[in-house]
């Protein structure tokens, strides 16, 4: 914003003597500062004009978005606060006033289409949880209070894939399988995952623009106020994957971009899961660069920034903020399990320390004679996260995963001050 800055000079009305030489030369300085702030003042609107600034951000210098164009972006809308609840983290569950949507994960769809409910002698362990008192309980409170629940379908094997979305007749089985779990449970939502791994060929990515195509219009047709959404990995902005992003939006309600796993349990090198910005000079890729390429094919409302509650440790050769990790020694570590780690700061010799590049806090450690480095998320890495949602004007965050923050109102607090607050202003 530009401030301008208006002098106006208002004569006395009853007549005075001539001016003195003195208050003359006073009278032309104080015209020629004016004429030299309009000229400034001049010159910067013409600047920021001609090219347009970044939009500002509370983050640091690092944090201007250069792929915008200098629109003023905002909170405009109420966000969504979306939630995936893994099946093996429902004891682990803590319902939080500000969760808008629950997202049960999962139900697995075979390559033939049928959502899987049998493995062996025992029943498939997503399907187990869903069919539980439990399930109903929860999602029964959700519902009653206005929220949504939603139901993940999931296809992690590349085999499966292929057999799936090349065959007319298992999608037609899919949808089928489908309307027999929306008919029996009170889901208001579906959210597909389909992730496949490798290089991909233009007709399989066709065949998933038309699945849910398929899958829309099916929604559509049969059943009132159930949205759909998709899950796209982070890259997908920028980088040809399975996902035709331009294609898949039209045909549905949010996109959630899966912004974490940018380093991973098998990453040769410590750094962080989810890095606001950094990019190719530091790793390969960051936030910031991938959401600029969603943004030129998907409305910003509906993209749901995925945030990650938990991070990646490693036995390291270093405590250096990039150290070379030692093979297989990659382990998940959740918020719950980081918190537990700090009570032991003393005897582990922690050390807590902050990533200015990503954004990001980790810590080092010593426990028998070997050095640990674990990246995870707390209040200020996330409180920038969501910064950056209201200046994109996204739709909102989604959460993987309910249950890694324990029982700690940490995180939810940052969510309720930087999404649900500053809506209410």
């Amino acid at each position: 914003m530009m401030t301008e800055i208006f002098t106006k000079y208002v004569p006395d009305t009853a007549p005075s003597p001539a001016p003195s030489r003195r208050s003359w030369l006073t009278w032309k300085k104080k015209l020629g500062l004016v004429v030299s702030l309009l000229l400034v003042t001049g010159v910067l609107v013409f600047a920021w004009w001609a090219n347009p600034l970044p939009l500002l951000s509370p983050l640091n210098s690092a944090a201007t978005f250069r792929f915008l164009s200098g629109e003023t972006l905002g909170a405009t809308s109420e966000k969504i606060v979306y939630g995936f609840l893994p099946y093996w983290n429902f004891n682990d569950l803590a319902l939080q006033p500000e969760l808008t949507t629950l997202s049960y994960f999962s139900l697995t769809i075979g390559g033939d289409g049928a959502i899987i409910l049998q493995e062996g002698d025992h029943t498939e362990p997503g399907y187990n949880r869903l069919k539980s008192d439990q399930f109903l309980d929860v999602s029964s409170r959700l519902l009653d209070d206005g929220k949504r629940v939603d139901l993940v379908v999931s296809q992690f094997d590349n085999d499966d894939i292929v057999s799936f979305l090349n065959s007319e007749a298992a999608q037609d089985r899919f949808l089928d399988s489908l309307d027999s779990v929306l008919l029996a449970y009170p889901f208001s939502g579906v959210n597909i995952d389909i992730e496949y791994s490798g290089e991909v060929t233009d007709h399989l990515r066709q065949q998933l623009t038309t699945f849910v195509q398929k899958v829309n219009t099916h929604l559509d047709t049969k059943y009132r106020n159930t949205q759909l959404s998709i899950d796209m990995y982070a890259g997908a902005g920028t980088n040809y994957t399975l996902w035709d992003v331009a294609a898949i939006a039209p045909e549905v309600d949010y996109i959630i971009v899966m912004a974490y796993d940018f380093h991973r349990k098998s990453s040769t090198q410590a750094g962080p899961v989810a890095p606001l910005f950094g990019g190719k000079e530091l790793w390969d890729s960051d936030i910031s660069e991938h959401l600029a390429g969603f943004l030129k094919k998907v409305p910003s409302q509906k993209i749901l920034l995925g945030v990650p509650f938990y991070g990646y440790g490693w036995q390291t050769t270093t405590r250096d903020a990039q150290s070379n990790t030692f093979p297989q020694t990659g382990s998940t570590a959740t918020f719950k399990y980081v918190q537990e780690l700090l009570a032991q700061k003393t005897e582990l010799a922690i050390q807590e320390n902050w990533n200015e590049e990503a954004l990001s806090p980790y810590l080092t450690y010593e426990k028998g004679g070997e050095t640990y480095i674990i990246y995870y998320e707390n209040s200020r890495s996330l409180s920038y996260k969501l910064d950056f949602v209201n200046q994109l004007d996204l739709g909102g965050i989604a959460i993987w995963a309910l249950g890694y923050e324990g029982d700690s109102r940490e995180l939810w607090d940052v969510i309720n001050r930087k999404v649900l607050l500053q809506q209410s202003e």
